[in-house]
């Protein structure tokens, strides 16, 4: 399978370039793997607008395009603290992404690949109870929990508006994100090669943005576990991702 992954956005519009360029033309989808506003070289309105732009490129394609949610997305509809947070616009950004909810997502699986902004760590998953096998945990109500996927459930979550458990709370125990304690939209690297959830092999690794690095996109390993990290200093990195291709990995 050929996938489209385009990093942090943050109001940069390399985007709109790589999703019309023969790769991505041949690619079965396009994911983002959120933060789309917060910049500081390229400053309002454009930002909306180019938040906006994508919103409709989604829209337009809702079977081919996923738009996951970045901290700096969730930021405008929960607790302001991040940086690059833009005051003076920040009930327009969080009327726009309220407006849209519907067409994001926390996290998305393709061909065996686990697709989100930071990623997913067995520990945050099992502090919230979202992989146990018992009934729903206080305080979620989402019909049919017993029945959903681990991944639906985290989906479901956000749906419903459950959005404290995805932002950094008070399980937390590095405001970088350093910790197994993270949530999908804030866990760095290293903590999460250490604690990746992989739901028993079922999924051959994660994909995501979140730490700015180089090289990029950068092939990660450790104990197994497999981490492909998209997002660069620039924001300017596109990985058009084969399912069925060999990479060279780097132990962590």
């Amino acid at each position: 399978m050929k996938i489209t992954v385009i990093p942090d956005v943050h109001g940069t519009h390399h985007w709109e370039k790589a999703v019309i360029t023969p790769e991505a033309a041949s690619s079965d989808h396009i994911v983002f793997v959120g933060d789309y506003v917060d910049s500081w070289d390229n400053r309002q309105p454009d930002q909306m607008e180019n938040l906006q732009a994508i919103l409709g490129f989604r829209r337009d394609n809702p079977d081919r395009v996923t738009v996951l949610m970045g901290n700096h997305d969730l930021a405008y509809l929960s607790d302001p603290y991040v940086s690059g947070h833009q005051w003076d616009y920040e009930a327009d950004i969080r009327r726009i992404i309220r407006h849209n909810i519907e067409l994001f997502d926390m996290a998305t699986e393709y061909d065996g690949w686990l697709f989100s902004h930071a990623g997913i760590t067995k520990t945050w998953l099992s502090i919230y109870g979202i992989n146990k096998d018992t009934d729903m945990p206080e305080p979620y109500s989402i019909t049919g929990w017993n029945d959903l996927s681990i991944l639906e459930r985290i989906n479901s979550i956000f749906h419903a508006g459950y959005l404290k458990i995805f932002d950094f709370g008070p399980y937390c125990t590095n405001s970088y994100g350093e910790s197994p304690y993270s949530p999908p939209t804030w866990v760095r690297p290293n903590s999460l090669l250490s604690d990746m959830w992989t739901e028993n092999g079922k999924y051959k690794g994660q994909v995501v943005g979140h730490t700015e690095i180089r090289p990029n996109p950068c092939f990660l390993t450790r104990n197994g576990n497999r981490l492909i990290i998209v997002d660069s200093p620039e924001h300017d990195t596109i990985f058009h991702f084969d399912t069925e291709a060999e990479y060279q990995w780097v132990e962590m």
